[in-house]
């Protein structure tokens, strides 16, 4: 697939494909545990190999009422239970991490970092907690430098430090390239995700598309006064999660698209709020003398039909959803850009992240 991203007006889209495994967790047999952890899932916040400052937020529900002493994570190659063989994945690094949010019961905290691909917090006066949905995330992690690899996430909860077990599970997650690519991957729990791009004199949500993308760019060419371009992608799922999927996208930077102290602003229509396009009608340089936007024909986002669009922000929005699993299902997102006669000369680009989470 050609990254290149030195086409004018060229907007990468980054991938990011999450995805989850639903295991059986035995250690130590024939010893019995309270429960498996389920649903459970991990959502990572970059999927480029060596990535820093990466944040792993996971999302699990309890088996037991009780006390949670002690929580860990553990990083393999190997799909497995808590105590299986487990290779640490080459450069992943937990050592510069810190614990950024979680909703375990109890008061007082101790974070560590045992080894390098290992995580650990002890809750120093823990209160018992019915089952429940717990949340908890591990911010400041660094990707291993593995390319196009599955890795599994390992996560155990004690009544004490280390002796106990209450509940395990193992979730899955992927890396990419260093750029991040579109990439497929099957696991246990069948989850793929593909982007393709449009040719143009297609349509998207009633507008006819004027450029052809890649899977990977959205090359608007040459901007000219008063003539919108158009672009689409075609996102395809398919995933037996029981609980569906989500798709999202974020810009890098809001603007998105910024050529040194100069920028195309945001499409004035919002998330919540998305309208029909209007052309930019500014009379000072990068202000509203240019619009970028995104629409998708998603049913399940009806706020966007009948040709509507929003301007891109930092903030992850769902753009493509489903409440439960589906065999290859394709769903259009548009892109369009449109500047006037004011917007200052020059070569425009930024990079739009798009983001797929199903949840067993």
């Amino acid at each position: 697939m050609n990254n290149s991203f030195r086409k004018k007006f060229g907007v990468a889209v980054c991938l990011v494909s999450v995805l989850m495994l639903t295991l059986i967790v035995n250690i130590g047999a024939p010893k019995t545990y309270a429960g498996n952890f389920s649903p459970r899932k991990v959502t990572i916040s970059d999927s480029r190999a060596s990535g820093t400052s990466v944040s792993y937020a996971y999302a699990f529900t309890t088996t037991a009422t009780t006390s949670i002493k002690q929580i860990d994570f553990k990083f393999c190659t190997q799909a497995g239970a808590w105590a299986d063989t487990c290779t640490a994945p080459t450069g992943l690094d937990t050592t510069g991490a810190s614990r950024s949010a979680d909703n375990l019961a109890g008061t007082g905290r101790t974070d560590s970092s045992p080894a390098a691909n290992t995580w650990r917090t002890v809750v120093t006066t823990p209160s018992t907690q019915s089952t429940q949905a717990v949340t908890y995330t591990i911010a400041g992690m660094t990707n291993p430098s593995t390319t196009n690899t599955t890795f599994y996430a390992r996560i155990i909860t004690w009544s004490d430090t280390g002796s106990t077990e209450i509940d395990s599970g193992t979730a899955a997650f992927a890396i990419l390239t260093t750029t991040s690519i579109a990439v497929s991957a099957t696991v246990l729990e069948n989850f793929t995700f593909t982007v393709a791009g449009v040719n143009s004199g297609g349509t998207v949500n009633g507008a006819t598309t004027n450029i052809t993308t890649t899977a990977s760019t959205i090359p608007f060419g040459t901007l000219t006064a008063a003539t919108p371009k158009i672009g689409a992608h075609d996102v395809t799922v398919t995933t037996n999660a029981g609980s569906g999927y989500s798709v999202t996208t974020k810009g890098t930077t809001s603007p998105l698209l910024v050529s040194g102290s100069q920028n195309i602003d945001e499409f004035s229509g919002s998330y919540a709020s998305p309208a029909t396009w209007s052309s930019p009608a500014g009379t000072a340089a990068s202000v509203n003398t240019g619009y970028f936007g995104y629409t998708t024909e998603d049913t399940d986002i009806s706020a966007f039909q009948s040709n509507k669009w929003a301007g891109g922000e930092t903030t992850a929005r769902s753009i493509v959803s489903s409440s439960v699993g589906v065999s290859a299902e394709t769903t259009r997102i548009g892109w369009q850009a449109e500047i006037n006669a004011v917007q200052p000369a020059g070569t425009y680009s930024g990079t739009e992240i798009l983001v797929a989470t199903p949840t067993y």
